[in-house]
């Protein structure tokens, strides 16, 4: 863990240069539901991003390092959330800051009377799959055939995952 001290907060569109070089990367990309595009491209995407939910943003005092999009279900589901588009910027990956943030953002969302959480991983992402168990999540079931990338012939099945709050 590093020493540095972080904020958690809702983006604002001032936000989309740095989120557009986080989702780009090439390590990080391939695990989104879009792909790698210029900064004018995404513009649309990173406006429906901030529309969906909450986009929610964890930085220090001088870059965001992490984010993730909190849609909050309605009616009788009012107490889920589902998680999204959760991305470490890759210098921070490996330091335990998503964990701290996911965590932060955790009792965030329990405060507000969330019971249940849930998300999506990739089949073929054991690092993100490994980092959701370790924070409790479980697995749930498997979408086959469910995710395709660009350039790719191979379709890729979803883990549905969540984590019960107590």
């Amino acid at each position: 863990m590093t020493n540095l001290s972080f904020k958690l907060r809702i983006a604002s569109a001032t936000d989309v240069d740095e989120l557009h070089a986080i989702y780009m990367d090439k390590e990080v990309n391939p695990f989104l539901n879009f792909e790698i595009m210029s900064k004018e491209s995404f513009k649309p995407i990173f406006n429906e991003l901030l529309q969906s939910g909450d986009l929610y943003i964890y930085e220090n005092d001088t870059q965001i390092v992490a984010t993730c999009v909190v849609m909050r279900l309605k009616r009788r589901a009012q107490h889920v959330v589902t998680l999204g588009t959760l991305a470490t910027h890759p210098d921070f990956q490996g330091k335990g800051i998503g964990t701290q943030f996911i965590k932060e953002l955790i009792n965030k969302l329990k405060a507000t009377g969330i019971k249940r959480i849930d998300l999506c991983a990739e089949a073929d992402n054991p690092k993100a799959i490994s980092f959701y168990q370790k924070l409790g999540f479980k697995l749930e079931g498997v979408l086959q055939k469910y995710f395709l990338r660009e350039n790719e012939d191979k379709y890729i099945d979803e883990h549905l995952m969540a984590m019960i709050l107590d």
